[in-house]
């Protein structure tokens, strides 16, 4: 697979037959990746950048919960409400990017979307900025394929009010991943309803969980134990 990127193995495999089937998926797709707090969400994204590093990527990269996770990755980098000009910059790029995308994969990993929302939300001025970001947002997931610009969101509990259902943006997500125990309604908001057989005998929690990649069948994921502070020392190399 051109421009793969491993994401963990199969859970469900390693644990009847005790063997690690990589599961793959391309690195220049819109992901989404959902789980509460301590389901290993952000341990999950930065295995994946630093899976990423040997392809050609421009990486912005806004925190929202200012959670130092994800600093000294790149010199794109904001926190807070910071991630709205963020945001608008990396959208600019989008605009004045060719189709094809020029040879470089350019990457957008937001932390905490809902929440980041939310906030704006609040104020009157604030959710004009917040119905910008949807704007935004909705443009790159629709368009951002042929352009090689791709959105990355995460968040602890998946909602249907990020997105205007009549934009159609959440079907552009090409990587859907749950991690931990997801709610019936987030579960069913991610994977439209589809189950995998063996499911219901797997013990999901920290870093286990369920992938839908475009084209794919839905399947257990499970991502290797790995250190954070490791992770984060090498990325910021």
């Amino acid at each position: 697979m051109s421009n793969s990127i491993m994401l963990g193995f199969d859970y469900l495999y390693w644990q009847k037959q005790g063997v690690k089937i990589p599961v793959q998926a391309p690195l220049n797709a819109h992901y989404i990746v959902v789980g509460g707090s301590g389901s290993g969400k952000s341990t999950a994204l930065l295995y994946w950048l630093y899976k990423a590093r040997p392809h050609k990527v421009d990486l912005y990269i806004a925190d929202f919960k200012a959670s130092r996770e994800f600093s000294g990755i790149t010199p794109h980098f904001a926190e807070f409400e910071d991630c709205y000009d963020l945001i608008k910059a990396f959208y600019q790029e989008f605009q004045n990017t060719p189709e094809g995308g020029g040879g470089t994969i350019k990457v957008i990993l937001i932390d905490e979307i809902a929440g980041l929302l939310t906030h704006f939300s609040m104020t009157k001025e604030g959710k004009a900025k917040a119905d910008q970001l949807r704007m935004i947002l909705s443009s790159i997931l629709m368009l951002g394929r042929s352009r090689q610009c791709f959105v990355w969101l995460s968040m602890q509990r998946y909602s249907a009010s990020i997105f205007p259902s009549s934009s159609g943006s959440a079907d552009n997500f090409h990587v859907t991943v749950g991690l931990g125990r997801l709610t019936v309604d987030g579960r069913k908001g991610l994977f439209a309803g589809e189950h995998f057989e063996g499911e219901d005998t797997l013990q999901f929690g920290q870093a286990r969980g369920i992938v839908l990649v475009d084209g794919q069948p839905l399947r257990s994921l499970i991502i290797p134990k790995v250190s954070k502070r490791k992770l984060l020392a090498l990325l910021q190399q």
